[in-house]
């Protein structure tokens, strides 16, 4: 063995350096420069072992995983995946992109092998791989990605893509060259450059209504690392193989089974039996009460984030006070929230702009929970507990408003501890839960709230425009702090036309600074994301900035579970539980 060799080597030139030390030095002298050289020894030792073991693992291709997902697929298309995890999950392995996100959230070749940003970030031009194929074997052009977004484009598609794409010309100028003219540039259009592409050969026919059918789905044909196997026969099961004329790395592992589940206690069970190796949840109490030795943890962040929004033009005159709702963000105490409402399962974020994201910033003004520094504010601004009631008035007006919020135990346990906060400072809060199928429409849309719990997914949008800018505060913009400020617009603008990301990122920068000052909202925490895996599927990694629960797979090509040591032709083959069908 190689490291074996490598340790006789070290042994001859030791023996022979201490023979020289035998004969030239004092009794004192020799015992002080044996023990050193035994140290030395030893370390060197464990040294070219270690490094003799690693460097000889080599990932080989083989082996199946048995995934648990709770929910059922519906249409595996990525054009209508959007709103159903399942579809997601399966669409992720089964598409391609233009590109697609790295680890960093940095953007990587996929289906395009390179592409070019002219006229001042409005026109990109993608160059496609000369070996991407479609599963069924026919190549893919340029068309395809054409005919893909012209479908989104269509008055007739009803997916969510439609909004981002609309303005954007497509152009196939020859088959491996396809171009994108926007109408203003945009730092950011790589994001949507993401978007998996599906086949024009197998959809052209149909009419774009018609697309999104799931009895036209059933045998979906992509050119991502895997492919379905055959026909969606069944709803409690799919079977994925490698695809062997993958353009980039064809997968090690060989066969990807997904059992689907109703709910998360039903997926834990399956994992507790083994009946699944890997299976992820957003609601997971301490892993190491789970009693499951064989299996690694992986946390990731999830981009999205839970807050409490202002509408600081509904009429209520204390919430359009930057000094109150600087108040109670001193007021607000987010640890606790992310103890006892997500069971510690998220992390505290102060920013609209998450860690991970481009133009995070790390130094934005922190409100640390500060009860004397929140009466401070108010009192400073002329509020005052003027009558003795508990609750601060200035001129004529108390300090009390409604906080809306889905009816469910999580939420009502953030309202709970909202109350009991902010009550602590002279604030009066009306609880307002309202059923789930009712916020949307009665509440949400036409901004009908004075304050509202609620989460936004900013998935890989890295543009914060969509959520902030007061242009989209109505109805059906997505900005739910509904304020007007001329700093917070006009940095947001000027980002986003820009084609220099660094100079986005500064006015990214400018943009959470008059964020922090102006408290638009009291941003609480980013939920976490867990998945659990055999500890014998190798390469999985929780170093990476997830989109969406489903870019767990990003690196699901470098997977392994069989492997060799090159130096001794040895092959492990600890299959993770191999599928009998």
């Amino acid at each position: 063995m190689r490291w074996l060799y490598r340790l006789q080597i070290l042994s001859n030139a030791l023996g022979g350096f201490l023979r020289y030390f035998v004969s030239h030095l004092s009794r004192l002298e020799k015992i002080v420069i044996a023990g050193l050289v035994g140290v030395i020894f030893i370390a060197g030792v464990s040294l070219l072992v270690a490094t003799g073991r690693s460097a000889d693992i080599q990932p080989v291709r083989g082996g199946s995983i048995i995934e648990g997902v709770v929910g059922r697929t519906q249409v595996i298309n990525p054009l209508y995946a959007d709103s159903n995890p399942a579809d997601r999950d399966v669409s992720r392995l089964v598409f391609s992109g233009l590109v697609k996100l790295g680890k960093g959230r940095e953007f990587l070749p996929d289906l395009a092998a390179s592409w070019e940003v002219l006229d001042k970030g409005k026109t990109y031009l993608f160059k496609l791989r000369d070996n991407a194929k479609w599963h069924d074997g026919e190549k893919v052009v340029a068309g395809d990605v054409a005919f893909t977004i012209q479908v989104i484009q269509n008055e007739n598609y009803t997916g969510a893509l439609k909004s981002a794409w609309q303005g954007i010309e497509v152009t196939a100028v020859d088959q491996g060259t396809v171009k994108f003219s926007l109408p203003n540039p945009s730092t950011f259009f790589l994001s949507q450059a993401t978007v998996g592409i599906i086949p024009a050969h197998l959809f052209a026919h149909l009419p774009v209504t018609e697309i999104g059918n799931p009895d036209n789905n059933q045998q979906p044909i992509g050119s991502g690392p895997y492919r379905v196997l055959g026909t969606i026969a069944s709803r409690d099961s799919l079977n994925l193989v490698a695809n062997d004329n993958y353009y980039a790395e064809r997968p090690f592992i060989d066969k990807v089974v997904i059992y689907f589940f109703d709910s998360e206690k039903s997926l834990l069970g399956a994992m507790k039996s083994g009946t699944v190796t890997s299976a992820s949840f957003s609601v997971l109490d301490d892993v190491s009460n789970l009693g499951l030795p064989n299996i690694k943890t992986y946390i990731y962040s999830l981009p999205q984030y839970k807050a409490v929004f202002f509408n600081t033009l509904g009429g209520n005159v204390a919430l359009a006070d930057k000094a109150v709702r600087q108040a109670l963000a001193f007021a607000t105490d987010k640890q606790k929230i992310v103890a006892e409402a997500a069971n510690g399962n998220a992390t505290v974020v102060d920013s609209p702009i998450l860690p991970g994201f481009w133009g995070h910033l790390p130094d934005i003004k922190k409100y640390q929970l500060d009860f004397v520094a929140a009466r401070d504010t108010l009192n400073r601004a002329g509020w005052k507990d003027i009558d003795q009631d508990g609750i601060m008035e200035k001129d004529n007006n108390r300090l009390t408003f409604t906080l809306s919020y889905k009816a469910d135990p999580v939420q009502q346990k953030i309202a709970d501890i909202l109350v009991a906060n902010w009550s602590a400072i002279g604030v009066s809060v009306t609880l307002n839960p309202v059923d789930g199928d009712k916020l949307v429409d009665e509440v949400i849309r036409p901004r009908n709230y004075e304050a509202l719990i609620f989460g936004q997914n900013l998935g890989s949008d890295s543009d914060p425009y969509a959520y902030w800018h007061s242009s989209q505060v109505q109805d059906p913009g997505l900005a739910l702090s509904v304020i007007a400020d001329k700093d917070i617009d006009n940095n947001l603008e000027t980002a986003r036309l820009s084609a220099d990301i660094n100079k986005s990122i500064t006015y990214y920068h400018k943009f959470q600074t008059a964020f922090a000052d102006l408290v638009p909202a009291v941003l609480l925490y980013q939920p976490h994301f867990t998945y659990l895996v055999d500890a014998k599927v190798r390469g999985v990694t929780s170093e990476m900035n997830l989109s969406d629960t489903s870019d767990r797979f990003l690196n699901i090509a470098e997977w392994y579970i069989k492997s060799r040591r090159t130096a001794e032709g040895i092959i492990e083959t600890g299959s993770a539980v191999e599928p009998t069908s």
